[in-house]
């Protein structure tokens, strides 16, 4: 059976999403898919969802990686009694490793439970499939885990360690690891999977750990676009050659922890543990269980011993081994292949990072140097030139850089402030909007060959996501994540004063200044007193079949809330909300095409909030100044039963003419069309049902008589297509 060892507490937990990364050759890293979730509206001004304040963000924290080592029945058979020292030796080395300064971060592995199964029939089922051993692993190891973070059997990831051979899909058994990416805090993704290859596996567990969280190769190109080719001599290379003793994490693996962990997606490992394993300390070469031979038979296998006639300039720089055969070739591996640190290489002397040395000098006690933050480096360049940018300054941990495992910096990294807060001149667009214009350059195209416009995208976006790049094709359901982040200064969405700082949303003011209390009053003044406007509020119960004005709403007004309710029970109860231009354009419902979901109506740069005509409460909501007259309307169907009810409110500006219309006039001059006969109701289409490589996008089309009610006799030849193909992305290899 599991033979468990005793380990320390628990974490709090937080999801995240993953992909799986493998350590080897040939490899592409995949960039993780946003996932669009439900998103609520709100009806004023509010805090803004996951708005934060600066106390928490840019800080370096110590962060405590509870661990749990599972050893597969391979793994016992081959080491025997020596497997527990053996893998831990493996953490001990990767634990020195994450505390290098380069990781420009405060990271501690502790191992708390350790499980090594004997018999395999009670462990994961281990194959040459890397990617299946990791589910079959990742679902396996839930069981010895506790939910609650209170728990003292929590542990925050889970790493299998096995003899098995792994192949990748081109039949190349070359892959040493498998993870997911970014999983850390997820307790049913935190996992990797480690080939051992004697202590060169200590290398493919932290490899693999890495991308748990959330490290991509260094030859990514999200990597390369930010950094320039980085060489293969960092531990996040895709193929190890040798290790960077005095860099061993490339700056673009230090940034993206760095991000995780200010994102929050980190926070599961802020708590020390109450208890750990301890990690062996002395140099793995001095044991019996690294002896030269032995190093041998763990990296080619049992057969192997070191060959003795190693020529002088590879002792200690590269192990060469072979096999008592009839012709005993020596073998190695590409790349750098050294001797264990502490393997006796002549008398008195011993490996140390690949090279020969005095005993005393290996063996000497380094000092311990705790690190020290240097002094804060200039405000850098503004984010924006206009409506409130964002600058940063920022500290080095180098005075002094930590070393020989001393502590990295605690406290505050980075510190930013506002500029640039004059307002922009109108131009009418967003400067969100701006950012998803930019698109329009590419040439996307429809499966027409038609080309799409870029508009930005709010409903429907997660409040987590509110600060990634969400862009729509204009008068389409169909969107991209064009960006992880906007640029620092945009708005986190049209109903809020908050801004995107580093991809969070922050608290600003309407002066465009962070931190700043300064709110704008109901005439959308900012720091007003709420007297420079007037309430105008009505109802209105349409008596007439088709298009009834409601109300012409003018330029300048603001907070403008207009509802219809549908009568209880009643999904369509054949009333819709509509909207039109001064010179007639429709901006919603128009032409009897009704939005059943969730929508953004941009009007020059602001945005109306449309709840969809399914919701009970339909609803259109606009909460800055309106940049031109907008006439709201009522479509309301032949035969309906339920008379409609219209109620709205908004502020004008008291130097604005606003004179209201008699209901006769609004009731007789606007009947654009009654709904004769059965239409195609279509809904919007749903994203597509893979994340890559191809799916299909389907929606609602509904052929409805003039009373809402389901009919059969609308024309079969003009229906509307429900479902289309669609890829949004090629698949990983």
């Amino acid at each position: 059976g599991a033979r468990p060892l005793p380990r320390g507490p628990e974490w709090e937990v937080e999801t995240g999403e993953g992909q799986r990364q493998e350590r080897g050759d040939n490899e592409e890293d995949s960039e993780e898919e946003s996932q669009e979730e439900e998103a609520e509206g709100a009806s004023e001004l509010p805090p803004p969802l996951g708005a934060t304040s600066r106390t928490k963000r840019f800080v370096s924290e110590a962060r405590f990686v509870e661990t749990l080592l599972v050893a597969d029945a391979s793994m016992a058979a081959f080491y025997g009694a020596d497997l527990q020292n053996h893998i831990l030796t493996l953490m001990s080395v990767a634990a020195r490793i994450y505390k290098h300064p380069s990781i420009k971060n405060s990271i501690n592995l502790m191992v708390v439970k350790v499980l090594i199964v004997e018999d395999e029939k009670w462990g994961p089922e281990v194959s040459d499939n890397g990617g299946l051993t990791l589910r079959n692993f990742c679902n396996w190891q839930r069981r010895f885990n506790q939910p609650s973070d209170r728990h003292p059997e929590h542990y925050d990831t889970a790493i299998l360690l096995t003899r098995q051979n792994f192949c990748g899909q081109e039949g190349l058994c070359d892959t040493l690891g498998v993870a997911d990416i970014g999983t850390i805090c997820d307790p049913n993704k935190s996992c990797s999977v480690i080939e051992d290859e004697g202590l060169q596996a200590a290398h493919t567990l932290a490899h693999e750990l890495g991308h748990v969280l959330s490290m991509p190769h260094d030859d990514s190109k999200p990597c390369t676009r930010l950094f320039g080719p980085m060489g293969k001599h960092h531990m996040m290379a895709p193929l190890f050659v040798h290790l960077n003793q005095t860099l061993p994490w490339s700056p673009c693996s230090a940034m993206y922890l760095t991000e995780l962990l200010d994102g929050g997606h980190g926070d599961c490992l802020l708590d020390a543990p109450a208890a750990a394993l301890p990690l062996p300390t002395g140099l793995p070469g001095r044991m019996a269980l690294y002896q030269l031979d032995q190093q041998c038979r763990q990296i080619f296998g049992p057969d192997f011993h070191h060959c003795p006639n190693t020529s002088a300039q590879d002792v200690c720089a590269q192990l060469w081994c072979h096999t008592d055969g009839a012709e005993p070739l020596c073998h190695t591996k590409n790349g750098s292949l050294p001797w264990a640190d502490g393997t006796p290489c002549g008398p008195g002397h011993l490996c140390s990072e690949g090279s020969c040395l005095p005993e005393e000098e290996v063996e000497r006690p380094k000092p311990v140097v705790d690190g020290g933050w240097a002094p804060w480096g200039p405000w850098g360049e503004c984010s924006r030139t206009c409506g409130g940018g964002v600058q940063f300054s920022h500290r080095e941990c180098k005075d002094p850089e930590p070393q020989n495992g001393g502590r990295y910096c605690l406290g505050r990294r980075a510190k930013y402030q506002s500029c640039h807060t004059e307002e922009c001149p109108p131009d009418g667009k967003s400067f969100r909007e701006q950012q998803c214009e930019k698109y329009n350059a590419y040439n996307y195209t429809d499966m027409d060959g038609n080309l799409l416009q870029w508009v930005p995208k709010y409903a429907g976006v997660s409040p987590r996501d509110r600060c990634k790049l969400f862009c729509r094709a204009r008068g389409r359901s169909e969107f991209k994540v064009f960006e992880a982040k906007v640029i620092d200064g945009t708005l986190c969405g049209p109903e809020t004063l908050a801004i995107c700082v580093r991809g969070q949303c922050v608290k600003a003011g309407c002066d465009h200044v962070v931190d700043s209390p300064r709110k704008l009053d109901k005439c959308g003044v900012c720091g007003g007193k709420g007297n420079s406007c007037r309430k105008v509020s009505g109802s209105l119960t349409p008596t007439s079949y088709g298009y009834n004005d409601i109300v012409t709403i003018p330029a300048g007004a603001t907070n403008i809330d207009v509802k219809q309710r549908s009568h209880p029970g009643v999904q369509n109860d054949g009333n819709y909300l509509a909207l039109k231009t001064a010179d007639g354009q429709y901006l919603l419902n128009g032409n009897l095409a009704i939005s059943a979901i969730e929508q953004d109506i941009l009007v020059k740069g602001t945005i109306l909030k449309y709840s969809g005509s399914i919701a009970t409460l339909e609803r259109l909501q606009s909460f800055r100044p309106l940049p031109e007259p907008l006439t709201v309307q009522l479509l309301t169907v032949p035969g309906e039963v339920f008379p409609p009810k219209v109620k709205y409110t908004f502020f004008v500006p008291n130097d604005v003419d606003f004179g209201m219309q008699s209901s006769r006039e609004r009731a007789t001059t606007n009947i654009i069309q009654p709904l004769l006969h059965a239409q195609w109701v279509l809904g919007d289409w749903s994203e597509c049902s893979s994340t890559c490589g191809p799916g299909w996008q389907r929606r609602t089309v509904e052929c409805r008589d003039p009373s809402g009610q389901a009919s059969a006799t609308c024309n079969k030849a003009l229906k509307p297509e429900d479902a289309k193909p669609c890829e949004s992305q090629l698949c990983p290899l």
